[in-house]
């Protein structure tokens, strides 16, 4: 009996028993895929059970609320300019001090801790001598803000909270300051690192 050659359709020529190996080989390589699919797919949906479930259970430890370890960040300088607008002191943003990175006092034989702050001051709207002031003055009150951490260790200024840190940087900027006298001073970033 002779053996029937036909063309696929790849242009090559196979015999019947060749083209039945080719498509059982073809369908084993459709279940190999199918099934690496599928283990994939219960990887996924156990990692989003995962993720979901430790937040929920992070959530529920916590009662809902943040840690105290996350502070309440403060209004954004847009915020306190036109919340002050309906006052009647209204006040001016001084933002352009950027990010300080600073090191706290070190404790014991422990080096300090790494801290940065994005500070910004509040002052009396139209006060453009006391702008001009604080312009002149930057690097004074970057290094004013670097001092004052530096005098103080992680934990003491921890301990202060940061209110209090705030009054006592906008109390050593003012002594500085001739023309006039930032009302506030707010933190966009406070971060310790270790």
């Amino acid at each position: 009996m002779a053996r029937v050659r036909f063309r696929h359709d790849n242009g090559k020529y196979y015999s019947r028993e060749q083209d039945a190996r080719r498509r059982v080989s073809s369908k084993n390589e459709v279940n190999s895929y199918g099934g690496l699919n599928r283990t994939l797919l219960l990887i996924l949906i156990t990692m989003v059970i995962i993720f979901i479930g430790g937040t929920a259970l992070a959530l529920a430890k916590n009662g809902g609320e943040l840690s105290v370890k996350y502070r309440k960040s403060d209004p954004s300088p847009k915020q306190v300019v036109n919340s002050s607008l309906k006052s009647k002191q209204a006040v001016s943003a001084y933002t352009e001090l950027g990010q300080i990175r600073a090191v706290t006092k070190g404790e014991g034989d422990k080096g300090g801790s790494l801290l940065i702050v994005a500070p910004w001051f509040s002052y009396p709207s139209n006060d453009t001598q006391l702008y001009e002031e604080l312009a002149q003055k930057e690097k004074q009150a970057k290094s004013i803000i670097l001092g004052y951490f530096s005098s103080y260790t992680k934990a003491q200024l921890l301990d202060m909270g940061e209110q209090m840190v705030k009054e006592g940087i906008r109390g050593k900027i003012n002594e500085q300051l001739v023309m006039g006298q930032i009302s506030n001073v707010y933190f966009d970033d406070y971060m310790f690192f270790e």
